[in-house]
């Protein structure tokens, strides 16, 4: 084990590693504060491992963290043998992180008779804590070695099982609890996911334009003077006539959409434009790589 894990890090430098640590750390904390001030607080919910230790604590008191350490520690072992890797390291050092989290915070509760509130802040909450552990290239806990196990060995998609394991999770907590809760919860888990959607691709979204045009020099020309944007010309042939075609093909921010088709229609009226987005984009004249 000892070995292992050497060589597992053997190629990363110590500021990475504390650089995960901490990002791991401060999104437990996150991560906890979140389900215990809003979602505990207000009789709701969290999916996965997590829900499962807070259904238990609704039924029978049984603290959330010592809870969620004995459901993951088995997963985390299993994890460990069935894939190994940085994952299962980082992900063992994220379940201990949360667990002592939840057992820090369990008695930060913040009741609400607004519960849809509750939900939203908790889900916010509840995102960024996780985007944190996953920048970090880290997990909270086993619903995701669970996941993955099942990915591997019986291809199960990992947006379906996760989709699986949470409609589980909360058909027990509505069954339990009631439809109210159940619908409040649900709301909380969509908050989270959007926001894991945002942080980890990015808030400044931007887009690809692709141009077919016979005056592809001329418009590419434009767009680097006026909107300083590097562009790459594309050889292409028509489908139709099969006559040789260039495909000016640029990434702008979503602010700069407009400007663009302004120069096309100003040179080439009859120019094909297609639009698509892009998540993030890293590197020159966009967010630095680092």
């Amino acid at each position: 084990m000892k070995k292992y894990t050497k060589n597992l890090f053997s190629d990363v430098s110590y500021k990475d590693v504390f650089k995960d640590i901490l990002l791991i750390t401060i999104g437990a904390f996150i991560y906890a504060f979140g389900v215990n001030y809003f979602f505990v607080a207000n009789q709701m919910a969290d999916g996965g491992i997590a829900g499962i230790a807070t259904i238990l604590y609704f039924l029978f008191k049984f603290d959330i963290g010592v809870t969620y350490a004995c459901l993951n520690i088995p997963l985390i072992f299993i994890g460990y043998k069935l894939i190994g890797g940085k994952f299962i390291i980082k992900t063992f050092y994220g379940t201990l992180a949360t667990s002592i989290a939840f057992k820090i915070l369990k008695n930060y509760l913040g009741p609400m008779n607004d519960k849809i509130m509750a939900s939203l802040f908790g889900g916010v909450l509840i995102g960024i804590g996780l985007s944190l552990i996953f920048v970090a290239g880290g997990s909270s806990g086993g619903a995701d070695i669970l996941i993955k196990i099942l990915n591997k060995y019986f291809n199960l998609p990992i947006g379906k099982g996760f989709l699986i394991l949470d409609t589980i999770v909360l058909s027990l907590l509505g069954f339990l609890f009631g439809k109210e809760i159940f619908m409040y919860t649900l709301v909380g888990l969509f908050t989270s996911s959007k926001v894991i959607d945002v942080i980890q691709d990015g808030f400044n979204s931007s887009k690809s334009v692709s141009i077919i045009s016979e005056k592809s020099f001329e418009i590419k020309e434009a767009i680097m003077k006026e909107l300083d944007r590097g562009t790459t010309l594309i050889c292409a042939k028509g489908g139709y006539q099969g006559d040789p075609k260039e495909i000016v093909q640029c990434l702008v921010s979503r602010y700069e959409v407009t400007t663009i088709k302004k120069i096309v229609r100003n040179i080439d009226k009859n120019a094909f434009i297609f639009i698509s987005d892009i998540s993030e984009v890293l590197g020159e004249g966009f967010k630095n790589i680092e």
